[in-house]
């Protein structure tokens, strides 16, 4: 094998697969970027066996081949070139690399030892928008669960259903949660679908999904299967395991007999929890709101007595005051994951789950439950 290639879209290549590649692992395979050269291009992949990634590059093919490298060592060398071409040759065991007066002799493994990437599969085949993805995404992810015991919440539930009527337009779900707090946004789909599906997207998959939506405005083909999901641009594929396992119904963990409204300013709030949440306790980060009428005082106390106070207009349609604490942490992440200026809190009492609403986005919901401060 040997190619010709700059090093600015090589090492785009690489950045994109470094966080699928494991750090730590007992398969030294898994450290290594499979390479592939044919017909002018350079295919190049790296997997976890739960996520995978394969992205294509044209090069200035001499002799197609295949190796597999070591995937941060590459990548290290790379980003350190100067933006020349870049000679990748294979010597027996080794790969060499060249640019400019640098020479880099590096090893590799056989690329018979590399797993197999499954290809595309399945007929339920989304093309969502890259706006619409993203945006859901962001709205649900800050929600996961990171308790590796309860596996079916470590990521994103994904819930297309199709309408009643064959030629129209489905609808798409997204929800998450960790019993602390749940966020779920549901949107229109802009064509009809065959059938309803769920899936549920691992935690790590949807931080690797969010990484490639930004990078471009390409609108991607999502497919989703029983045991695998598939995003697909033009240049580039992700395959990912699904967790196995179903959802909790998330339409019980939606509190009802929400009478108590409270309407505040979004990001005054959201800067106040900021500000007060610095002498809240280090491990509970709790801080309480006081309503009472049209006013508003957002309070901390920390072990050591310490105490932080402010005060902010807001419109309140209750009649008796709410003492109700939250975890600032848990509060500022929905505060910030909402678009509009203000923010609609909907009460039962200062011990029941509390809804939250984004005035500016009616199809996403939150519900945070209280703590005791």
């Amino acid at each position: 094998m040997e190619f010709f290639i700059d090093r600015d879209p090589f090492l785009k290549v690489l950045a994109r697969i470094q966080t699928v590649v494991e750090r730590r692992n007992t398969m030294p395979i898994l450290g290594n970027a499979l390479l592939e050269v044919a017909e002018g291009q350079l295919t190049v992949s790296a997997t976890d066996l739960e996520v995978s990634v394969r992205t294509i590059t044209p090069v200035e093919a001499v002799v197609d081949g295949t190796l597999t490298v070591g995937a941060r060592v590459l990548f290290d060398v790379v980003k350190e070139l100067p933006a020349k071409a870049i000679r990748l040759r294979k010597e027996g065991e080794r790969l060499l690399l060249t640019c400019d007066r640098a020479r880099f002799d590096l090893a590799t493994l056989p690329a018979a030892q590399f797993p197999n990437i499954p290809g595309p599969e399945g007929e339920f085949r989304l093309a969502i928008s890259r706006d619409q993805f993203a945006t859901m995404l962001e709205k649900t992810q800050f929600a996961m669960s990171t308790d590796e015991t309860r596996y079916v919440l470590n990521g994103v539930f994904i819930q297309v259903t199709a309408a009643d009527e064959p030629e129209l337009p489905g609808r798409i779900r997204m929800v998450a949660t960790d019993t602390h707090r749940m966020a779920m946004v549901e949107q229109p789909l802009e064509f009809p679908l065959p059938d309803s599906r769920e899936v549920i997207l691992p935690k790590k998959t949807v931080y690797e999904i969010r990484k490639l939506l930004e990078e471009d405005d390409q609108t991607p083909d999502l497919i989703l299967s029983a045991g695998h999901v598939q995003l697909l641009k033009s240049d580039l594929s992700l395959v990912s395991k699904v967790v196995q396992g179903r959802f909790p119904d998330w339409r019980r963990v939606v509190p009802t007999g929400n009478t108590v409204r409270l309407t505040v300013a979004r990001e005054a709030l959201h800067q106040v929890v900021k500000r007060i949440s610095t002498l809240s306790h280090e491990k509970t980060l709790g801080v309480r709101l006081i309503i009472n009428e049209n006013h508003m005082r957002i309070v901390s106390v920390n072990p050591e007595q310490e105490e932080a106070e402010e005060e902010m207009a807001v419109v309140y349609e209750g009649v008796e005051t709410l003492n109700i604490g939250f975890n600032a942490r848990y509060l500022r992440e929905i505060l910030t994951v909402m678009s509009g200026e203000t923010a609609q809190f909907s009460f039962k009492d200062d011990e029941s789950p509390v809804l939250v609403y984004d005035p500016a986005c009616g199809d996403a919901m939150f519900v945070l439950m209280p703590m005791r401060v």
